[in-house]
């Protein structure tokens, strides 16, 4: 977990006026039928086409979108980046861990936030930070913490987090959990959930570190066949393997399901032309598209940008509906 923002900015490609077509050093005015087949091989190819979208006029300044700095965020934030670029905009990127981004969401520092959790996972932050803020879209439902164990421990040895206090597992647990960033929500449960279940009077603990950190602990363990207590979430690319298998919280300290939605300081989102305000608005990714697009970076390695790009051109149907 990065420990400073991060800013990137990303211009729209080429330069050029977005409206014209430069042929042999002539700018020639685009029809409407132009316009969207020199769209439609953009996107085919992996590029960002480099336009306004029609009845838009060019925005002067970039639109600042901030993103959690976890890979399932920056594919999410990849995606609102692309629509904001087809649409025209020039794109600013700040990441950093939650307890820096959503200050900058409250301070009306930042155009758009890729996601906040609501109504559980994120309601500290959001009762902190949104009073002058508003859901833009809801990219995803379905979105939960949890913790799992590796699949080759056995369901009757470990089904409920409860089962953990039991002595036989105790001894063979290890009692070090890695986790994320101390101020990541997952991170805040996970502590309560270590106490109510009265696993930390037993030499469980808890240690936030980085993604990296949180992956390698999980890889080790698995790779040594070691009883472990993986603290994690939905939608992220570890689901996909079988390797975890959920435990039950049957005292409910995790929380329940929560929809993951883009958000945004009211007084910046009406200020954006009236387009992006809709196209933004119908942004629908599914939890499974997060899910594959995270598959894709920390698999397939390919760079958030390139993860959402490959999706897009998968379901350029629904893309096109956001845009209208």
């Amino acid at each position: 977990m990065a420990t400073d923002i991060g800013t990137v900015t990303s211009p729209l490609a080429g330069g050029q006026d977005p409206g014209c077509i430069q042929r042999s050093g002539e700018a020639r005015p685009m029809t409407r039928r132009s316009l969207l087949l020199a769209g439609a091989g953009a996107v085919a190819g992996g590029t960002v086409p480099n336009r306004v979208a029609l009845g838009q006029t060019r925005p002067q300044s970039p639109i600042v979108l901030g993103q959690v700095s976890l890979s399932f965020y920056a594919v999410t934030g990849a995606v609102v980046q692309d629509v904001l670029e087809r649409l025209g905009h020039e794109v600013e990127v700040r990441q950093g861990p939650h307890e820096q981004m959503f200050p900058l969401l409250g301070d009306g520092q930042i155009d758009l936030l890729a996601a906040a959790w609501l109504p559980e996972g994120h309601a500290t932050y959001w009762s902190r930070y949104a009073a002058q803020a508003a859901e833009v879209a809801r990219l995803y439902d379905g979105a939960r913490f949890f913790w799992a164990v590796p699949s080759y421990v056995p369901v009757d040895a470990v089904s409920s987090i409860e089962d953990l206090s039991k002595p036989a597992v105790a001894e063979r647990v290890a009692k070090l959990v890695q986790g994320i960033g101390a101020g990541a929500a997952i991170t805040t449960v996970s502590r309560k959930a270590l106490d109510d279940y009265g696993l930390s009077q037993l030499g469980y603990s808890l240690q936030p570190g980085t993604q990296a950190e949180w992956v390698a602990a999980l890889e080790r363990g698995l790779a040594e066949k070691r009883w472990l207590i993986f603290p994690t979430w939905a939608p992220q690319f570890l689901n996909r393997d079988g390797q975890l298998r959920a435990l039950a919280d049957p005292r409910g300290v995790l929380g329940g399901t929560n929809h993951a939605s883009l958000v945004a300081p009211r007084p910046r989102f009406e200020a954006l032309p009236e387009m992006t305000r809709r196209s933004l608005a119908r942004i629908e990714l599914g939890i499974d598209g997060v899910t594959e697009m995270d598959w894709l970076v920390n698999v397939g390695k390919q760079s958030p940008r390139e993860a959402a790009r490959t999706w897009m051109r998968a379901n350029e149907g629904r893309v096109s509906g956001w845009l209208g």
